[in-house]
């Protein structure tokens, strides 16, 4: 492999299609395969009510790796507001969460039974505030359940993040490994949300960046652009481990880590997403629901008008329920459920009592969300060494690193990776140094 041989990318998401650009920037020569019929992965659109619809409620904070932005800074982006709502109790507080909000859903009594924790276990507090510390911790994987119970007590574990994690993976939060709490659940620990919402009072930014022509129009961006730069993307085109022994040149792997190491056990959960429409003015000016209660199917709730107007719909309010996968399965069929879905968007107060929606459209988005049970970390371990032995391929972002990451943390990756191999890194070099990634935290 020379240092000018010509580089395969593998999956037009946002991570192929900026580390494609990246290269060609660099000079590389560039081919991109894609298994699926277009571009954009999870950030390709859905065609609902005449608007091209985000796949959930995708969003680029004010805090996000400015790489991203570089890249595409003739997109044109929008400050936005944001306009979030956390259901909880059936009631409606500000998210992010104010410390007023915080301490009002935690409730008096979750309130004393925590203070109670700290207070009668001598190091209770110690492993509040150790949840960073504690999160790559392999050896010593208690699970989820017994790792929260610890830091925050029975009664805020149960209230606030057993269901949620129930809910997403359908599995006992046992089962669960602890780095969950920090890669899925919470952005930060316990400590750290309090001094964030006490701030928050005092000096808070409640904006978010979006793509003035959406999310599909970001990847048409990234499209346009390397088409020009004369890079070819071929659709249909599932790469193989035969396709892969015969490319003469590094190849950047975005696809499944799961589909170079079939016998590692890296299992995921996949999401069900609703578009649903309403009459219009039915639902007001939030962007986004945040619903962690078992009680509720969906997760969140967004509304894809409060994001661009390019995904507004001049004839209905439309909503973007995430329903994840979690005990149902991956074949389950909820436009046939639309009773009990108007149930509970009227119960969760998203809707009026006297609301009902139309028409609906569902789209399955499988292997999603990795399922990081206990012991995971070994597993990967164990798939990343069957990769470097493959000695050419450099996998990379959220599915190439069996990652939950946001888009720019995507970016970032192809961007180091890139540099890398520019750089004359190897493969293996490339795979000694990723566990790095593990360090990076879900913004929401």
């Amino acid at each position: 492999m020379t240092t000018h041989a010509p580089v395969l990318v593998v999956g037009s998401g946002i991570t192929g299609l900026s580390a494609a650009w990246l290269l060609t920037r660099a000079g590389r020569k560039v081919e991109i395969r894609d298994a699926g019929p277009q571009s954009g992965g999870l950030l390709a659109p859905i065609e609902f009510s005449g608007i091209p619809c985000d796949r959930g409620s995708h969003r680029i904070h004010p805090s996000a790796h400015p790489l991203l932005l570089e890249l595409t800074q003739d997109a044109g982006w929008d400050k936005r507001p944001r306009r979030g709502r956390l259901v909880l109790a059936q009631s409606h507080m500000q998210y992010p969460l104010q410390m007023g909000d915080f301490l009002r859903g935690l409730g008096a009594k979750t309130t004393a039974h925590m203070g109670l924790n700290f207070l009668t276990r001598p190091k209770a507090f110690r492993r509040f505030t150790s949840w960073e510390d504690d999160r790559q911790d392999a050896r010593a994987d208690i699970g989820f359940e017994d790792f929260v119970t610890e830091r925050v007590g029975r009664r805020a574990y149960q209230q606030f993040y057993a269901p949620y994690v129930e809910k997403v993976w359908g599995l006992h939060p046992s089962e669960i490994s602890q780095t969950v709490a920090k890669a899925r659940v919470s952005t930060a620990s316990p400590v750290s949300t309090l001094k964030k919402a006490i701030s928050r009072q005092r000096t808070v930014d409640h904006h978010f960046l979006y793509p003035q022509q959406g999310m599909a129009g970001l990847v048409e961006y990234f499209q346009t652009g390397l088409e020009l730069a004369g890079v070819p993307i071929h659709y249909d085109s599932p790469v193989t481990a035969t396709d892969l022994d015969d490319w003469n040149g590094p190849i950047l792997f975005s696809g499944h880590l799961s589909d170079l190491a079939p016998d590692e056990g890296l299992a995921h959960r996949g999401l069900y997403i609703i578009h649903a429409s309403l009459p219009k003015h039915t639902v007001g000016d939030t962007d986004t629901f945040y619903v962690p209660e078992a009680d509720y199917w969906f997760g969140r709730v967004s509304q894809p008008a409060q994001f661009s107007t390019e995904m507004s719909s001049e004839d209905c309010d439309v909503l973007c329920l995430e329903i994840p996968e979690g005990q149902w399965g991956p074949s389950r069929d909820f436009t046939l459920e639309v009773d009990e879905i108007n149930r509970q968007l009227r119960r969760a107060g998203i809707i009026p009592a006297s609301a009902s929606i139309g028409t609906v459209k569902q789209t399955f988005l499988p292997r999603v969300y990795p399922l990081y049970t206990r012991g995971w970390l070994s597993r990967w371990q164990a798939a990343l060494r069957t990769v470097a032995a493959m000695n050419t391929v450099f996998p990379i972002g959220r599915q190439g690193l069996y990652l939950h990451c946001n888009i720019d943390h995507c970016v970032h990756i192809a961007d180091e990776c890139v540099r890398h191999l520019t750089e004359g890194g190897t493969a293996q070099a490339w795979i000694d140094s990723v566990d790095r990634f593990l360090e990076l935290r879900v913004r929401d």
